[in-house]
């Protein structure tokens, strides 16, 4: 069931958006801008219906807000408005906005146009998903985890963690057991290591046996090992139960901090194949943090 956020100071409206909506999807309510922008530090619901005429803060400045973190920029937005001015329909729409439901509510138009958008945002997403994942994996491409962990960091100006993944003699793998084997192997791997990422983690496939995981929230070194431990450990014992044949197959983890390493993915990338190298010349199988090699 698709989840929508519904902002409005009057809750009179809420109560009947509630009746209109509740028996199709899962609603969510916040009578302020400031108490939707904080029930989005947590949650990130498929629609936003945004009440434009609110005391504090208006529509107009919390969208602004929810288009200026990574995490909720592409949450659809529809605005709720008495306010039948075309100018105001426009500068909802140069924000973002992607259409406008006029108060009082009623159920059909209301119902019809948010089907509407919801239908264009999955076909957006999978256009997006097309170009941007893995065919094999569905994690994100080099590319693109790059550009989002850069913008992440520049939101979030906190500390960060970003781990790399290479399975140990992979390619060797590879050509003695064949490729649909090899596959088998890294599709089991990555749903292990998706079970076990934190909440908000990126996961990206940056090479045919190395991974990337971008961790958005502050971690100490102690729990930062535990994690790569079980990467080692839980997640390599899962991919293992999908080889058919060849030797058992173990990973080597790197790890760094942002901003302690660096405050772009350029340069922490650089620095955890430095310590991945540490890692391989110092026999694999283990995980290394980089310490300014």
């Amino acid at each position: 069931m698709k989840h929508i956020l519904m902002v409005d100071d009057v809750t009179t409206n809420l109560k009947s958006a509630a009746e209109v909506l509740q028996p199709f999807y899962h609603l969510s309510m916040a009578k302020s801008g400031r108490q939707a922008l904080n029930f989005l530090k947590k949650n990130r619901p498929d629609l936003i219906l945004l009440d434009i005429m609110m005391p504090e803060m208006d529509g107009y400045e919390t969208m602004e807000q929810i288009k200026l973190n990574p995490r909720t920029a592409n949450i659809p937005i529809i605005f709720l408005t008495a306010d039948t001015e075309h100018e105001s329909e426009i500068r909802g729409l140069k924000m973002g906005a992607l259409d406008f439901i006029t108060k009082p509510f009623e159920a059909d138009v209301m119902l019809g146009r948010i089907e509407k958008v919801l239908q264009m945002e999955d076909m957006r997403r999978n256009l997006l998903s097309s170009g941007r994942k893995d065919p094999l994996t569905d994690l994100y491409k080099s590319e693109y985890l790059a550009a989002e962990v850069d913008s992440r960091i520049r939101f979030t100006q906190s500390d960060t963690e970003l781990v790399m993944v290479d399975l140990d003699g992979f390619g060797r793998f590879r050509e003695e057991q064949g490729n649909s084997n090899a596959d088998g192997v890294i599709i089991r791997f990555t749903e292990a290591l998706k079970r076990i990422a934190l909440k908000d983690s990126l996961l990206g496939r940056t090479g045919a046996d190395e991974f990337v995981i971008f961790i958005p929230v502050a971690l100490s070194e102690a729990e930062l090992m535990s994690f790569c431990e079980e990467i080692c450990h839980s997640v390599m014992e899962e991919a293992n139960a999908a080889r058919g044949g060849g030797e058992r197959l173990t990973a080597s983890v790197a790890a760094v901090f942002s901003p302690l390493h660096g405050k772009d993915y350029e340069t922490l990338y650089r620095k955890l194949q430095m310590a991945m190298y540490f890692v391989k010349q110092s026999g694999r199988n283990r995980v290394h943090f980089y310490r300014g090699l």
